[in-house]
């Protein structure tokens, strides 16, 4: 006889727990660029975040901006990014469904 597997399998909370945390991180970008008076840069969010890998700083920060949660540019050099402060969809701790 074959036994149902749950939902609970191990693919699935380890599924579960790097959403998690992908949120936290995306929580601590927010948090960051929401204090800043100007654009900051991919180094600059990434180490204000506590982040340590650059690469994945910059695409979580891109992943925000298509997401409308933040606003970017390219410039000559790299990528600025900013949260505008009057647009009400930008909430720490929202839901990230």
């Amino acid at each position: 006889m074959w036994a149902k597997v749950h939902a609970t399998t191990p693919e699935r909370e380890k599924l579960s727990r790097a959403n998690r945390s992908k949120d936290t991180l995306r929580d601590k970008i927010l948090h960051v660029l929401s204090g800043a008076s100007i654009p900051m840069d991919v180094e600059n969010v990434r180490v204000r975040s506590g982040l340590k890998n650059w690469e994945s700083t910059k695409a979580l920060l891109l992943e925000l901006v298509v997401e409308g949660m933040i606003s970017g540019q390219k410039t000559t050099k790299s990528w600025v990014f900013w949260v505008d402060h009057a647009d009400s969809r930008m909430m720490i701790g929202r839901d990230h469904s």
